[in-house]
């Protein structure tokens, strides 16, 4: 996430989203990058994009688990949108228009922000005319990746990631933290995390994912920390595990900017920067 935040001071809006995402999406995406097509998806996004404000505390956006049926992604905070029906519940189909209005609404993401993370969930994942099904965006190696923090890695071969919640590494997540989590513990998790996987044999992430790893565990702080900084463990029990919005969830007075995202997301990468350094310290030479 980082890396797309240089390329949004062009004038130009279809250049400067086209130039920022083709500098960050995987290979297997860029064909789908032509002038012409993001066009069309800016024309479609921005004028179809209505009701940039609305309340999550609304009683019609009560929380209902998935039923039968129903499609999720890896991501947690795309799934409460569709547990609270703030996106279709089945989770099929989602136009990127009802993506973006969820995100800067209930979440306070910035415009530029929602647009450009909808943008490259459509592009790798999704169609420009039916939008995208949350099911998608477990496409392995494309936005999803090995080593989450609270999902298993993707079998050998396989096409898709997991998308249930593996109980169990919630859990160490939790007893681990019981005060809850700040920044440097977000940091502390992705780099075991990530250990734990080398160790296990599986290939290390490569940058780009290793960025988004950076920018999922910055927007989870940033969206859910409490006035101490830090997302206590009830919070993330109900956001990392039930796949709702927590009962202690309030929308950011603030809007969650680019700058704001890209701030936690670098610090959470130089805090585990330090971290290796300390370690490969402490190990005998």
């Amino acid at each position: 996430m980082p890396s797309l935040l240089p390329y949004l001071i062009t004038s130009n809006p279809v250049h400067t989203l086209s130039n920022a995402l083709a500098a960050i999406i995987p290979a297997s995406c860029t064909p789908l990058l032509s002038l012409h097509g993001w066009s069309k998806l800016y024309d479609e996004l921005f004028q179809s994009v209505q009701h940039w404000r609305l309340a999550p505390s609304d009683d019609t956006h009560a929380y209902e688990a998935p039923g039968p049926g129903d499609v999720r992604s890896p991501c947690p905070a795309l799934n409460a949108l569709a547990n609270h029906g703030y996106l279709n519940r089945s989770g099929k189909d989602i136009p990127a228009s009802e993506l973006i209005s969820s995100l800067t609404s209930v979440y306070h993401l910035s415009l530029p922000l929602a647009v450009a993370l909808v943008s490259g969930g459509v592009i790798c994942c999704g169609d420009f005319h039916k939008g995208i099904s949350l099911d998608a965006l477990a496409a392995h190696n494309k936005l999803e990746h090995d080593a989450s923090l609270v999902h298993d890695n993707a079998l050998p071969g396989a096409k898709f990631a997991p998308t249930q919640v593996n109980f169990a590494l919630l859990d160490e997540l939790l007893e681990r933290y019981p005060a809850g989590m700040g920044i440097e513990e977000f940091a502390h998790a992705r780099l075991q995390r990530e250990s734990l996987q080398l160790n296990a044999g599986v290939p290390k992430l490569n940058a780009f994912h290793e960025e988004i790893g950076h920018g999922e565990a910055g927007l989870t702080w940033l969206l859910m920390k409490d006035a101490t900084d830090l997302v206590r463990a009830e919070t993330l029990h109900q956001f990392y595990g039930l796949e709702m919005i927590p009962d202690t969830y309030t929308v950011p007075v603030e809007e969650i900017s680019f700058p704001k995202a890209r701030e936690a997301s670098a610090k959470i990468g130089s805090i585990m920067k330090n971290m290796k350094k300390n370690l490969m310290k402490a190990v005998p030479s």
